[in-house]
């Protein structure tokens, strides 16, 4: 009897389903005419625009969390007043100018708002649109609900009332953690730079290298590229060569190697997002000494709207990515990129 009851309890018994995992990240992933980028710890940017010529661009920003850190930005080409003019379906779309945060001096400048109410009524009125407008421009919003549903699996919102689209009971502040960021910490040296035969002697021993007759180095020494070399530490150094010139912009090829011993450089490639490719093609690179860190930014096009960047830091031994970021649509305004990694 006792076995019997046993069975039809646990036959009777509600069966939970185990939460499914969250996406993997970074992920990058485009929604027909949105794009979500999340990067390490699970902090979203998602974007819409007209996908060719955009000029009215909405951001929505969220960090990982119960905290719920997140933002909402537009921004337009269009001269004017923008807030006051927005249509949605080319109906007025009323927005209480008073809660959102914008520089009245520059009508250009983006509307900004962090209050949470304002974004979830905004989504809420947005969903089933079609495009939001000012004049002639615009923003699709096909793909909107699909992008911020994307951005609540990341975060592990779904159910919860905090999120965006799939909202539920379960408290706000129950939404998991934002993962913890694996600090690193530069070295810079402390004692003396390169002496000026060291210097010069590792950077021709680097051209030797790039120009080599297999190598894809097309900056000739007539053409004077930038050529600079850094010391890492008490033996090795750090040499930047420039190996290819734009318009706008121009390539680098890095190397290292034994500060006595020149003829033993070898050309490097630098760490990329877990999954990419070592990034042995750095644009516009630069290295500071002082802090230990080593930049590059590479322009989409000349106005510098669209590219990536990445930051590393030598921590004594070897360089350490600390900093990605990717804007994977020439958009014509300019913002800040999605972050992709950080570990800081």
């Amino acid at each position: 009897m006792l076995l019997r009851c046993l069975l039809a309890c646990l036959i009777s018994a509600p069966v939970f389903a185990a939460p499914s995992p969250a996406p993997a990240v970074p992920v990058e992933r485009e929604f027909r005419d949105w794009v979500v980028t999340c990067d390490n710890l699970r902090h979203c940017v998602a974007e819409g625009a007209d996908a060719d010529t955009p000029s009215l661009v909405l951001r929505f920003v969220r960090a990982a969390g119960p905290e719920d850190d997140l933002s909402l930005e537009i921004f337009g080409a269009d001269p004017g007043p923008l807030l006051p003019r927005l249509q949605l379906d080319g109906k007025p779309l009323p927005l209480a100018a008073e809660r959102w945060d914008h520089d009245d001096t520059d009508p250009q400048a983006p509307w900004l708002t962090t209050d949470a109410d304002v974004v979830t009524g905004v989504i809420d009125t947005l969903r089933n649109g079609q495009r939001l407008s000012v004049g002639d421009t615009g923003a699709s919003l096909d793909g909107l609900v699909a992008a911020l549903l994307f951005v609540d699996d990341v975060q592990q919102r779904l159910g919860h009332e905090s999120a965006w689209i799939r909202r539920g009971d379960a408290p706000a502040d129950t939404v998991p953690a934002a993962p913890k960021p694996p600090k690193r910490q530069a070295r810079p040296y402390a004692g003396a730079a390169l002496d000026k035969k060291s210097e010069q002697s590792l950077i021709d021993a680097a051209a030797v290298l790039a120009l080599a007759p297999e190598s894809d180095c097309d900056v000739e020494a007539e053409d004077e590229p930038e050529r600079h070399a850094f010391r890492l530490n008490d033996t090795d150094a750090l040499v930047l060569l420039e190996c290819g010139r734009g318009a706008y912009q121009s390539g680098y090829r890095a190397f290292r190697g034994p500060i006595a011993q020149p003829d033993k450089l070898r050309r490097i490639g630098l760490p990329g997002i877990p999954g990419d490719a070592a990034e042995d093609w750095l644009m516009n690179a630069d290295y500071d000494p002082k802090t230990a860190r080593l930049s590059e930014f590479s322009k989409g096009r000349g106005l510098g709207d669209c590219g990536s960047e990445h930051e590393w830091l030598f921590d004594g031994r070897d360089f350490v990515l600390v900093a990605a970021a990717r804007q994977t649509r020439c958009q014509g305004v300019m913002l800040d990129f999605p972050s992709l990694w950080r570990n800081e």
